[in-house]
C-alpha cells in the first residue's frame, strides 16, 4: 500500500516509541521541542519556532494556540512535530512577534507540499492507520451514514475518543484511507 512521506515519518516513529492510540504525542514532542501553550490569534492553531541553540546544537518550540480545543492542540502538536522531522527546518517556519511564518489561508487548504506532508504525519500519528482500520472494522464505522445514523455518529464519537482527536478529524481520515 502507498504510504506518503509524512506517514512514512509517522510510522517510524510510532514504532520507535512503541506507542498506541492514544498516542502520548506531547511527550514524544517534548523529546525534540519545548511544547508552549500560548493565546495566539484565532486563525494561527500553532507555529515552529527557533530557540537559541545550546552547545552548537539547534533548539525549537512548538508554539500551540491556548485557546484551541485539546484536540486541536493534539493535531497542532504532531503536525508542527512533522514539520521539524520532516522537513528539518534550520530556519523560522512561521513571522509575527516570533518573527516566523505563520500558516496562512493557502496552507490551511493543504494544497502546499510541506503542509500536506505535515497533516498527513499528524494525522499517521494520532490514528495510525493499522488501529484506525481496525477499529472502524470492529465498530463498523460508515461516515458516509453518520449525517442520517445516530448509532453512527456515536460510534464515531466512541472511536474519536480512543484516538482523543476530534469525530471530524476521525471521519476525514477514514475517509483519506478510502474505507467509506
Amino acid at each position: 500500500m502507498y504510504a506518503s512521506r509524512g506517514a512514512r515519518y509517522a510510522k517510524e516513529l510510532l514504532r520507535a516509541e512503541r506507542a498506541r492510540a492514544p498516542v502520548p504525542v506531547e511527550k514524544i514532542a517534548r523529546k525534540y521541542a519545548q511544547v508552549i501553550r500560548e493565546a495566539l490569534p484565532f486563525d494561527v492553531s500553532g507555529m515552529l519556532v527557533p530557540l537559541p541553540p545550546l552547545k552548537g546544537e539547534p533548539r525549537w518550540a512548538i508554539v500551540v494556540n491556548a485557546n484551541d480545543p485539546p484536540v486541536r492542540q493534539r493535531f497542532t502538536i504532531a503536525h508542527e512535530l512533522g514539520h521539524l522531522l520532516i522537513h528539518k527546518y534550520s530556519t523560522t517556519h512561521a513571522d509575527g512577534r516570533y518573527q516566523v511564518r505563520f500558516r496562512n489561508e493557502k496552507s490551511a487548504t493543504g494544497s502546499v507540499r510541506e503542509e500536506i506532508e505535515a497533516n498527513q504525519f499528524g494525522a499517521e500519528l494520532l490514528m495510525p492507520e493499522k488501529e484506525v482500520r481496525r477499529l472502524a472494522i470492529r465498530l463498523r464505522l460508515d461516515v458516509v451514514d453518520q449525517s442520517r445514523d445516530k448509532e453512527a455518529v456515536k460510534q464515531l464519537t466512541i472511536a474519536a475518543n480512543k484516538f482523543q482527536v476530534s469525530a471530524q478529524a476521525l471521519s476525514f481520515r477514514i475517509a483519506n484511507l478510502g474505507m467509506t
